[in-house]
C-alpha cells in the first residue's frame, strides 16, 4: 500500500490536491469513477493505462473500464478488403459481416488491459452481456444494421464485480435476449454506466492532451452553456471529438438535480492520476 502512496504523490506532483481528494473519496458514499479508453489511446498507452489502474485499485479504488477500437476495427476490415460505412452522425453503420471481426477486435483490446492488469497483480476480466441492445435509428438508414441502442444495463452484475475487488474491462458491445448481438458507440456506453453509477469523476482517455483548438493548442475548460454551440460551429470540436462532448453534455445536463456534480474529464492517459486526484487535471475540464 505505502509503495502504491508514494507512486501516486510521485505521478501526480502535487500533495496538498492528492491528499484533498483522497479524504473526499473515502467520505463519500457516491461510486469512485467511470473510466472510458479510447482504441488508439490504449494502443499508445498501454502500460500507463495498466499502471495506473493498478495503482488504483491497490488503494481500493476499483474503477469501470469501458474501451473502445474504432480504428483498429477499420484496419481489420481494410486488411479483409471491406469499407467501414460511417454515419452522417459519427457512428459507425455496423453489418452482418462486420460482426466476426467486431468480437476479434473486442477480445484483442479487453485481454491487453486484462493481461496488463494481471502482471501487476490485479483481478480484473473481459465482462461481456453487460448491455442489452437493439438496432439504433439512424436517420437515412432504412435498411437493416448491427449498430446498437442500449436497452438495458446489468448493474447488478457490474456491482458484483466491484465489490469483490476485480476491475471490469467492458466491451461496448449489446445483446438481444436471443443473442443478437450489436455494437455500440463506446462513448454511448461509458455515458449510460456513469448515469446509472452516478461517480465522483469520469474520465475520458484520447491520445492527445484533451481537447484542441485551432493551433493544437489544449483547451483547458469547455462550459456546455457557455462554449459548447461556438466550438460546434467553428468546427474546433467535430466528429470523434464532437460524440465526445455531446455524450459529456447529456451527463451534465441529466445531474443537475444532484448536489454534487459529476466531473468530466478529457485526458491522456499519461494524466489519469492528476485528472483524479487534482482539482482541474492536465486535460480538459467539462463543465455546465
Amino acid at each position: 500500500m505505502i509503495h502504491r502512496v508514494a507512486r501516486l504523490l510521485d505521478k501526480v506532483q502535487n500533495d496538498t490536491e492528492v491528499a484533498k481528494w483522497i479524504r473526499v473519496f473515502a467520505r463519500s458514499d457516491r461510486n469512485f469513477a467511470v473510466i472510458k479508453v479510447s482504441g488508439a489511446s490504449l494502443i499508445k498507452y498501454p502500460d500507463e493505462i495498466c499502471e495506473d489502474l493498478a495503482i488504483l485499485s491497490k488503494l481500493d479504488l476499483n474503477v469501470p473500464v469501458v474501451y473502445g477500437w474504432g480504428n483498429a476495427l477499420t484496419k481489420k476490415l481494410e486488411q479483409a478488403q471491406q469499407t467501414t460505412i460511417m454515419h452522417k452522425s459519427g457512428v459507425r453503420i455496423t453489418r452482418k459481416s462486420d460482426l466476426p471481426f467486431l468480437e476479434e477486435v473486442a477480445f484483442e483490446h479487453g485481454t491487453m488491459i486484462v493481461e496488463g492488469l494481471n502482471e501487476r497483480g490485479i483481478a480484473s476480466k473481459i465482462v461481456t452481456d453487460i448491455f442489452s441492445a437493439e438496432m439504433k435509428k439512424l436517420d437515412g438508414v432504412d435498411y437493416s444494421h448491427f449498430t446498437g441502442e442500449i436497452t438495458g444495463i446489468d448493474m447488478e452484475r457490474l456491482m458484483e464485480y466491484l465489490k469483490k475487488g476485480i476491475i471490469p474491462v467492458i466491451p461496448p458491445i449489446g445483446r438481444t435476449d436471443d443473442g443478437q448481438i450489436f455494437n455500440i458507440n463506446a462513448d454511448t456506453a461509458a455515458k449510460a454506466i456513469v448515469l446509472k453509477l452516478l461517480p465522483q469523476k469520469y474520465i475520458l482517455l484520447t491520445n492527445t492532451l484533451g481537447v484542441l483548438d485551432y493551433i493544437g493548442k489544449l483547451i483547458s475548460k469547455i462550459s456546455i452553456s457557455e462554449d459548447y454551440h461556438n466550438l460546434v460551429d467553428s468546427g474546433i470540436i467535430s466528429e470523434g471529438m464532437k460524440l465526445k462532448i455531446d455524450e459529456a453534455k447529456e451527463i451534465i445536463e441529466s445531474v443537475i438535480h444532484l448536489e454534487e456534480d459529476i466531473a468530466v474529464q478529457i485526458a491522456n492517459p499519461v494524466n489519469i492520476l492528476g485528472e483524479l486526484f487534482t482539482d482541474g487535471g492536465k486535460g480538459t475540464f467539462v463543465m455546465k
